[in-house]
């Protein structure tokens, strides 16, 4: 296993110009993992090898494994393999009730998502990463980058889980579209708001509009589109 999140290949570029020519070029790393769970074949898992604890973590969680960190005795990684040790009995989930809304003013948007734009070296280096954050009105806090924007969620969500942050009162933001299997996600985590640069699918639309979150796409400059629940969002003019 290699823990680095580029790799240096000879590829061959072209131009009108120039004709095809060798490049030595960065592209981004992608490992695969054999995952196993008490000591039984899980399954297989590809991603950028980075912070594979949290994303085991917040893989294990979205999947029903385990219901917090606590239910984790011990994580191995040794060369592609990721053994992954459980309690026997793992604790029962917190009943999570009603949270109060959160509110966001629609100024806020455009410089938290430049700020999320902005975060990843990796994506500029290479433009092949999907990029995951959190934050609140005065920035960023937290900051993920994955191949796949499975990944980069459970990451995400698998670094709040090891230091004990609520997602509540927290805005989500993505590079990417928002599909339903990542609302999914985001309802497991208890996200409220939800900010991408790019689309949003119908069925993720629908989800989102059951589960009380409000989503916005096509979140570029000072402009974007609001798909669901839209009273979150605290407009200058009043309207």
């Amino acid at each position: 296993m290699s823990n680095e999140e580029t790799v240096y290949r000879l590829i061959y570029r072209y131009s009108p110009k120039t004709g095809i020519e060798e490049f030595r070029d960065v592209i981004i790393n992608e490992e695969c993992f054999k995952v196993y769970v008490n000591e039984v074949f899980y399954k297989d898992i590809c991603c950028t090898p980075s912070h594979l604890d949290e994303l085991i973590i917040g893989h294990l969680f979205m999947e029903g494994q385990v219901s917090s960190s606590d239910d984790i005795k011990t994580i191995d990684i040794d060369d592609n393999t990721i053994n992954v040790s459980l309690i026997s009995q793992p604790a029962t989930p917190n009943h999570i009730g009603k949270t109060p809304d959160i509110y966001c003013p629609a100024a806020c948007i455009s410089y938290l998502m430049q700020a999320h734009l902005n975060v990843s070296f990796l994506h500029k280096q290479t433009g092949d990463v999907h990029v995951m954050s959190l934050a609140n009105q005065e920035g960023l806090l937290i900051s993920r980058e994955d191949i796949g924007r499975h990944n980069a969620v459970d990451k995400l969500y698998g670094y709040c889980l090891l230091n004990g942050i609520s997602c509540f009162d927290k805005i989500f933001l993505s590079s990417g579209r928002i599909s339903h299997e990542i609302i999914q996600k985001l309802t497991a985590m208890g996200i409220q708001l939800v900010v991408s640069r790019a689309a949003v699918t119908s069925l993720a639309q629908e989800i989102a509009q059951k589960s009380g979150i409000t989503i916005l796409g096509f979140a570029r400059g000072e402009r974007f589109n609001i798909y669901t629940h839209p009273h979150r969002i605290l407009s200058e003019s009043g309207r």
